[in-house]
C-alpha cells in the first residue's frame, strides 16, 4: 500500500519545515545574544556591608523577607541567604 499526499498536505509540510528553520535560526540568534549579554553583565555585589547589617537587623525586628527584598532591590532568596549567613559572612 502506497500513501499519496495531496498537494495541500505537501504545501503544509513545506510551511512547517520553513517555520522550523526560522525557529532554529531565531534560537541561534538568542543563544548568541545571551552569550553577549553574559559577557557584558556586571553581576557584582549590590549591597554594601552597611546594607547587609541593616537587612539583618530589620529581619530580626520582624520584617518579612519579601518586604526586605523589595526595599533592597534583591531577590527574596538573596535575603534568606544573607540572613542565614550564607552570603556576606564578613558582615556578620
Amino acid at each position: 500500500m502506497t500513501a499519496t499526499l495531496s498537494p495541500g498536505t505537501i504545501e503544509l509540510l513545506g510551511n512547517i519545515q520553513a517555520d522550523l528553520n526560522s525557529l532554529r535560526e531565531r534560537c541561534a540568534e538568542l543563544v548568541r545574544e545571551n552569550a553577549r549579554l553574559r559577557d557584558t553583565s556586571n553581576n557584582g555585589k549590590k549591597l554594601a556591608p552597611a546594607d547587609v547589617s541593616r537587612m539583618r537587623t530589620l529581619r530580626a525586628e520582624g520584617w518579612k523577607q519579601s518586604t526586605l527584598a523589595d526595599a533592597f532591590d534583591v531577590n527574596p532568596a538573596t535575603v534568606s541567604r544573607i540572613v542565614r549567613g550564607l552570603y556576606h559572612q564578613a558582615a556578620n
